[in-house]
């Protein structure tokens, strides 16, 4: 009977400990199937947040190709060229890279533009910072006013590259001056500066970037 009884409560103890384990691995299951959930909810949220900004991102996107749509409208078909070229990543960009944005020439004979670092292939020179380039193009421009007597566009450009009556045109237009109207370089150079470095690099130089040059005070 003793045996029978010793027999029982091992059983009874057995029973006991299986019950007690299952609780412990039903609540350990509870614990892990809650973390997932909490994870999952933090997953779920990041992807609505994730998915805001990209829905952002695209609206904004349209808005600027709409723009830049409508900025295309006046643009020459040289000035088409140098953007797309510019978007596709290979940006007409020699002047960009070579922080020359009026794409200013090597000077004559042994001597060098300050700033100075090499040329390109096209004879265009290479500055240390974009501030020397526009200061090689701001002289330049100074130098056709007051040495070569040059007070029109269309004499401007003829003397930078050659007649180009386009390059005329886009300047013409965006100064609010005729091709044959004589003007003041040197009052009007922020807005040459400006406006030549869109047609010769297809991107604009800021005027809060040309007004750190201390060499327009000098000229």
């Amino acid at each position: 009977m003793s045996a029978s009884r010793g027999l029982l409560a091992l059983l009874v103890a057995g029973s006991m400990l299986t019950a007690v384990g299952g609780i412990i691995v039903g609540n350990r299951a509870v614990q892990c199937a809650e973390a997932f959930k909490g994870r999952a909810l933090a997953w779920h949220d990041r992807a609505q947040e994730l998915q805001r900004r990209l829905d952002a991102s695209q609206n904004l996107r349209a808005e600027l190709e709409a723009k830049l749509k409508e900025a295309q409208k006046g643009l020459t078909k040289e000035q088409r060229r140098v953007l797309a070229s510019c978007q596709a990543g290979k940006a007409g960009t020699l002047a960009r890279a070579n922080n020359n944005p009026c794409n200013i020439k090597q000077l004559s004979g042994k001597r060098k533009w300050r700033g100075e670092i090499g040329v390109d292939r096209l004879g265009h020179v290479r500055f240390s910072s974009i501030h020397y380039g526009l200061r090689a193009a701001a002289f330049t421009l100074h130098s056709y006013e007051t040495k070569h007597k040059i007070k029109t566009l269309e004499g401007l450009i003829e003397r930078f590259c050659g007649v180009n009556r386009d390059y005329v045109k886009f300047l013409s237009r965006r100064m609010g001056l005729k091709p044959n109207e004589e003007f003041s370089f040197t009052a009007r150079m922020t807005d040459l500066l400006r406006f030549m470095s869109i047609y010769e690099s297809g991107a604009e130089v800021s005027p809060e970037l040309i007004a750190t040059m201390d060499v327009l005070a000098s000229i």
